[in-house]
């Protein structure tokens, strides 16, 4: 009979918890199962939860909630459909904080370009 040894660490198994993998094949949520990736059976996988700092461990996932801020049911905003450009425009004041570092208009589009 063949013997296959394989090294577990409990980090490592609630990182793969923490990366969304499951415990079991059957409760996979689309990143993958501990159960799989190890190769491992269901009794060796119940037989793994019982270790006391695994007996608790669960899958985490994060659920991003888009909210759309842009639209408001309550305002209707309407923008002209008449542009002119032969109006001349002021630009509006800013104050420095003294703690900024003034950039010429160059440097400061290599930085933009380059983010």
């Amino acid at each position: 009979m063949a013997v296959n040894k394989v090294d577990l660490t409990v980090s490592q198994l609630i990182n793969d918890l923490n990366s969304g993998l499951t415990w079991f094949k059957k409760d996979d949520l689309g990143y993958g199962s501990i159960e799989i990736k190890y190769g491992a059976n269901p009794n060796q996988i119940a037989a793994i939860r019982k270790h006391p700092a695994l007996k608790d461990a669960e899958t985490s996932i994060t659920i991003f909630n888009i909210i759309d801020d842009t639209k408001n049911e309550n305002t209707t905003t309407k923008q002209s459909p008449i542009t002119r450009t032969d109006v001349p425009m002021e630009q509006p004041v800013v104050q420095m904080d003294n703690n900024q570092t003034v950039l010429d208009t160059n440097t400061a589009a290599d930085i933009f370009a380059n983010l």
